[in-house]
């Protein structure tokens, strides 16, 4: 087996020979025509799974005999490219490459760039993580409080911030900018929910444009915005035009109001597709249920078999039971949002990732929990459940705060 040593200086990469003894084992690329390693997510421990990572070039080069599979094909002309497995660990085939090289890494909006001196050999990259900082790469995050949910805790896990003891984002460690949604923060840090739809930097477009992704916790204060046709608009031109919108449970509307065309969401059936149903229609779920829901997504379920879980207790747990694959989802607030589906006319555009046997009033069956669809450039994602806060679960997460932490990258 041949061993390599690298050295990382700036973001350059230098791989050198060490010592050399047999060969590979038929078919394939060689040990020392690989670059082999492992990406994680800031924090320097969650697996990114399902990630691009690339060689760019002018175009293709014949002859790599490592497939690609698992995610989406790089953004630009490229060499040749592999995806990271669900634990993150990836194997590029570099074989016909040589000298100095760029190799990058993406998902999402999430990326990274190293440039890899090959030397006389590949070798391993050991862990690559990903940049919390947007001046080094990180995606432009905002994330807008809510009463019952607490996705900034979610990204602090990640290492997007620093944790405190009861496992909550230590205000002013974040590396994202917070928006106060529910009057939780203080006034002199942090700016209201309704500044993002200003331009308070003076570059002739609201503010919203500045963010890459945009996260709406469940339970803001603000739903009134909704009822002014302008910042509808701006919601809508933002995705259009290439930003993320994240949405938790009774936030709903910020789906339902500004992109009515693709979910279904519970209420009349006489609506048109392209018609919002009336404000809060759709909370009409059970308060305190709980589900063992169906993971549609392999990539996901693959991810969740690796990754670890406590309850809300802080007991060690399978994120996704081994026997079912089934995943525990728990503390449904009452009049949670429902979901019947996708309109037809956008079924195309829909992602369904998680469903389950759920209650509602008048009625009980399987439906959809997790949901994402395309819009113009840009991207949604919806989910009808949301973080559980637990001062016995810490730093742990439970499996459904793992799924919302892996659609971080969506």
């Amino acid at each position: 087996m041949r061993k390599v040593a690298g050295l990382i200086t700036g973001g350059t990469v230098a791989l050198s020979l060490l010592a050399s003894c047999g060969g590979g084992a038929g078919g394939g690329a060689s040990g020392s025509d690989v670059l082999r390693g492992t990406l994680l997510a800031p924090d320097g421990k969650t697996p990114i799974a399902g990630a691009t990572v690339y060689v760019p070039g002018a175009s293709s080069v014949s002859g790599f005999s490592i497939a690609s599979s698992g995610c989406e094909e790089p953004p630009e002309p490229y060499t040749v490219y592999t995806c990271t497995g669900p634990d993150g660990s990836f194997t590029l085939d570099v074989s016909l490459l040589s000298g100095t090289i760029t190799l990058k890494f993406k998902k999402g909006s999430f990326q990274k760039t190293l440039t890899i001196n090959l030397g006389f050999s590949a070798g391993s990259l050991g862990s690559v993580t990903l940049p919390s900082n947007p001046d080094q790469g990180a995606p432009r995050m905002a994330v807008v409080t809510g009463s019952y949910d607490r996705m900034e805790d979610i990204l602090a896990k990640l290492g997007f911030g620093n944790l405190n003891p009861w496992g909550q984002l230590e205000l002013g460690t974040e590396t994202f900018d917070l928006y106060d949604g529910n009057y939780s923060l203080p006034d002199a840090e942090y700016r209201d929910f309704p500044e993002i739809f200003n331009d308070n930097d003076g570059d002739s477009k609201p503010d919203i444009y500045n963010y890459d992704i945009v996260f709406i916790n469940c339970g803001s204060s603000y739903e009134d915005l909704l009822n002014d046709p302008e910042k509808v608009n701006i919601l809508r031109d933002y995705v259009f035009s290439g930003g993320k919108l994240y949405v938790t449970d009774w936030s709903y509307d910020f789906v339902e109001q500004v992109f009515p065309e693709y979910i279904d969401f519970w209420g009349s059936d006489l609506t048109p597709e392209t018609d919002p149903e009336n404000m809060q229609e759709a909370q009409v779920g059970d308060a305190g249920i709980s589900t063992n829901a169906e993971v549609l997504d392999s990539t996901l379920r693959d991810w969740l078999k690796v990754v670890s879980c406590v309850d809300s207790l802080g007991n060690p747990i399978d994120c996704i039971d081994p026997a079912t694959e089934r995943v525990h989802i728990e503390g449904f607030l009452g009049g949670w949002a429902v979901m019947n589906g996708a309109h037809t006319s956008k079924a195309g555009d829909v992602k369904f990732w998680v469903r389950g046997d759920v209650s509602w009033y008048g009625g009980s069956g399987v439906k959809p929990l997790t949901v994402t669809f395309k819009h113009g450039a840009g991207k949604v994602l919806y989910t009808s459940y949301h973080t559980e806060a637990s001062y016995l679960s810490g730093a742990g997460l439970l499996p459904q705060e793992r799924i919302l932490q892996y659609l971080v990258f969506f």
